[in-house]
This record gives C-alpha cells, structure tokens and sequence, in this order.
C-alpha cells in the first residue's frame, strides 16, 4: 500500500487468514466468499483476494470492483451485490464471468432481451426485512420462474441480508430466517443470507454460501462481544508519529472551540494525523490512544493533519510511535468513542492511505 501522508496503514495477512479459518471452523458445511467490496473495506482489495487462498469465491458491491479483481487476476466465483444496471452492465457481466444479485424487475427485463450463447451464474436477492436491495415477497414466484426459464442462467439461488443481526436477539432475525427457508424449501435452491454476525450467531447454519465482511479485518459484528472474545485478530494498524510536547498551563485551552481545558500544569502531545488521514473527526475527548505503547488519551478536537492526547503520566519523546488502532487498541473502542462503527474507520483510513 503507497502511502501518501505521514500516518501509515500497516494490514497484516496473517491476521486476515487467522479470522478466515474462523469462519471456516464456524460454517464448516458452507462454501465461503469473502466480502472485499469498498477495496476490502479499506486494507486492499486485491492483495486481500490474493491473501485467502481457501476462499470459494468472493463477493463485491459493485460491476467495477468485479472487474477490477478479474483483470486483476482473480478467477475464484465472484458475486456483485448491486448486479448490473443497464445493458453494458450486463454485457460486461458475462464477458467477464461475473454472479449478479438480482434484486429489481427491470434487471429481468434486460436478461430477457438479451441474445447471448453465453451463461452465467446468478442470485435473486430477496427483500425480507432489510428494505433495502431486493424483489419484494410477493413478487418472488414470478421473478424466479421467469428466472429459471431462462438459457442465459446457469445456477440460481437465493440470497437475502439480515438487518439486525448484529443484535442477536432481536425479534427480525427469526422473522427472516422463517422467510427465507420457506423460499428455499419451495424452490430448492441454493441459498447465501449470513453476514459475519449472522455466521457468529448461527442464525442460519444450513445454507451454501456464507458472506462473511467485517469479522476477516479483526472487528466485531455484535453489539455485545469484542473482537478478542470473539477470537478475531486485528487486520489493520494505523499508526502515526508524536511530533511536539507541550508545556501547558493550568487554564489553557488545547485545539480548535476551546472544548479541552487544562486542569493543571500538564505535557500536551502533539500527534500529526488527522481526519485527512481517517481519524474519525468525531472522536470525544478521552477517545483512548497508544503513545510508545502506553495508554492515554485525546483531548480536544480532532484537526485536519493534527490530535492532541494527555501526556500526564506517559514517558514520551517526539519520534515516538503513536498507534489510533490495531494490535494494541481494538478499532472497536475507537469508533465507540467516535459516534460511528469499525466499518466506516477502517474504510476512510484505507482510503485516505492508499
């Protein structure tokens, strides 16, 4: 990974690999595609591909990120969420291999008319609660049978996503589950519905394809349980360098709206990363931070290029090493602090660094 500003992004594959044997110890009947979309949520997206050798597949958001992997090299099954959204979309579909979701009518309209030889494989995604991307229920026997009659369509089977299964008890999860096997059983199909909460939790143990996203970077996916309990390892660490110490006095104001005042005579460092780097901007006074491998924490506001943490107590000279997240402090605990979720750290960090 190029990087571009001072603060560095460090991804550790062994760490990728250790959370895919996870999975694969949790889903041991099912085929495995790893989400890698939003450039494997920030750590790489070819060089994650190229790192899971086990995987069966992999699995995207969007036709230019499939593209992108197969041109790349990657020749594994390759599923794209979003599908195809005109005619060179699809075009571009089979002439690169690719799995459509299909999750709107139209999309239908469009394999219909096409005139290929060619086939491919494919999904019809299911809306069962999520609201989101899917053919609504009572359009599900119509969208299949017209589906399934086609030459075009190779495989099909029958994919939906959970929306709460982060909460494990939430009353939807069941609601879904019920929804979908009885799908399922009537088309006898082949089936995807588990995100990684939903493969932790064993809410639908019998399906062929699992999709496991943020569990393979480290973090958790349940409200409840950390990273560590969970036996996840961190993928990314983002780490930056201590570059002033000051001498502030009891009184004086640290950083942009005055919001940290300091109660005593008291070391401020200086640490030169920022929101251009990733660092959620959003980060509360008190958000934990890892100077030469002791714990401390910000005080003030989070600039473009700049934080500040509390000295007090810490042996720190500038050079030192500053880790935001990682091996020492879980990503977790820092997007709790931030008002946000690891997903969105993990991305604007790999984004701003790549």
């Amino acid at each position: 990974m190029s990087i571009h500003r001072s603060a560095t992004c460090t991804i550790d594959l062994a760490a990728l690999q250790h959370n895919f044997q996870q999975v694969k110890q949790l889903a041991p009947e099912s085929r495995i595609m790893p989400v890698i979309k939003a450039n494997a949520y920030g750590h790489g997206m070819l060089e994650v591909a190229r790192a899971l050798t086990d995987a069966d597949g992999f699995a995207v958001a969007q036709l230019v990120e499939a593209i992108e992997l197969r041109e790349g090299g990657i020749e594994l099954p390759i599923s794209v969420f979003q599908g195809f959204q005109n005619v060179l979309g699809l075009s571009q579909v089979i002439e690169y291999e690719l799995r459509p979701a299909i999750s709107q009518i139209w999309q239908i309209d469009l394999l219909e008319q096409s005139r290929t030889d060619q086939s491919i494989d494919a999904w019809l995604k299911i809306n069962t609660g999520m609201g989101r991307l899917g053919v609504r229920l009572d359009e599900v026997d119509t969208a299949w049978q017209r589906l399934a009659s086609l030459d075009l369509i190779r495989q099909l089977g029958l994919m939906t996503h959970f929306a709460n299964a982060d909460d494990v008890h939430h009353v939807s999860n069941q609601q879904q589950v019920e929804c979908f096997r009885e799908l399922a059983e009537r088309y006898d199909a082949e089936t995807s519905i588990s995100n990684s909460a939903g493969i932790i939790s064993a809410l639908y143990p019998q399906q062929d394809w699992v999709r496991p996203g943020i569990m393979l970077y480290g973090a958790s996916p349940l409200l409840h349980k950390t990273a560590r309990q969970l036996n996840l390892q961190p993928v990314m660490t983002l780490q930056a360098e201590l570059i002033a110490i000051n001498q502030c006095r009891r009184g004086q104001h640290v950083g942009y709206g005055y919001q940290w005042e300091c109660p005593e005579d008291m070391p401020v460092g200086i640490v030169n990363i920022g929101y251009a780097d990733g660092y959620p901007r959003h980060a509360e006074n008190g958000t934990p931070v890892i100077v030469n491998q002791q714990l401390t924490r910000l005080i003030g506001r989070v600039s473009m290029d700049s934080i500040a943490v509390d000295l007090r107590g810490i042996q720190a000279s500038c050079g030192d090493c500053v880790e935001l997240w990682g091996q020492q402090l879980p990503v977790d605990e820092v997007a709790n602090k931030s008002s946000s979720i690891s997903y969105e750290l993990l991305c604007n960090a790999g984004i701003a660094l790549a």
